[in-house]
């Protein structure tokens, strides 16, 4: 397939209960990667604690304050990733395993962390759908998935993120929340310059503190 005609899924739970950036609505259906299967239809828009466009959907019956557990499965990357010589193997699994630290930390006073399902867990899956350098000033939609590809020109370029969620009661298996964000991180200084964890650790953690801001605000509603 053509370069130019990828297009990125567009990502990130309860990270992700926060919810994520999206494209303009034209380009909304080629943001999906598949990881949230026929849930993209549900999704809507919405603004993040920080202030970010996201589209997220959370079942109406759905309480926050329900759940004293969370079930947080390992982070994957959807769909499958592949390293380059600007983008390590190495990054990969540093942004990997950064992406669940992440939540941990931000979610830590708010939830019981959970080994297995059971009464009161919220189920949490996430996935990284693309990991990418942009150049500035394109759409969300225009972001590479997964692999970092550089034009070898000489466009400025900003590290960026992207990722699906989906939260699950434990209990009964029953879809509570999804969602759909990407983010832009550090610029790059030129258009081979090798992406690291640093470019976009800054995206990371403002979804993190994004969820935990999400969390506090829906146990204060009745």
């Amino acid at each position: 397939m053509r370069i130019d005609r990828w297009v990125v899924a567009v990502s990130a739970a309860v990270f992700l209960l926060a919810g994520p950036v999206v494209a303009q609505d034209k380009g909304a259906k080629s943001m999906q990667s598949g990881f949230l299967g026929d849930g993209y239809s549900r999704l809507k828009d919405a603004e993040s604690a920080s202030g970010q466009k996201v589209k997220r959907w959370v079942a109406p019956e759905m309480k926050a304050g329900s759940y004293e557990f969370i079930l947080i499965e390992p982070n994957i990357f959807y769909p499958q990733p592949r390293s380059t010589e600007q983008m390590s193997e190495q990054t990969l699994k540093e942004i990997n395993a950064y992406f669940d630290e992440a939540a941990r930390r931000e979610l830590t006073g708010l939830f019981q962390f959970a080994k297995e399902p059971g009464p009161k867990t919220l189920r949490l899956k996430t996935a990284i759908t693309a990991v990418a350098a942009k150049d500035m000033g394109l759409k969300p939609y225009q972001l590479l998935p997964i692999a970092f590809i550089a034009t070898g020109g000489k466009t400025s370029k900003q590290a960026s993120l992207a990722a699906e969620y989906e939260a699950l009661d434990a209990d009964t298996g029953k879809v509570v929340a999804i969602g759909m964000r990407e983010g832009v991180g550090v610029e790059l200084k030129s258009a081979t310059e090798k992406l690291t964890l640093a470019h976009v650790k800054p995206v990371i953690d403002t979804w993190a503190k994004d969820v935990r801001a999400f969390v506090e605000a829906a146990r204060q509603k009745k």
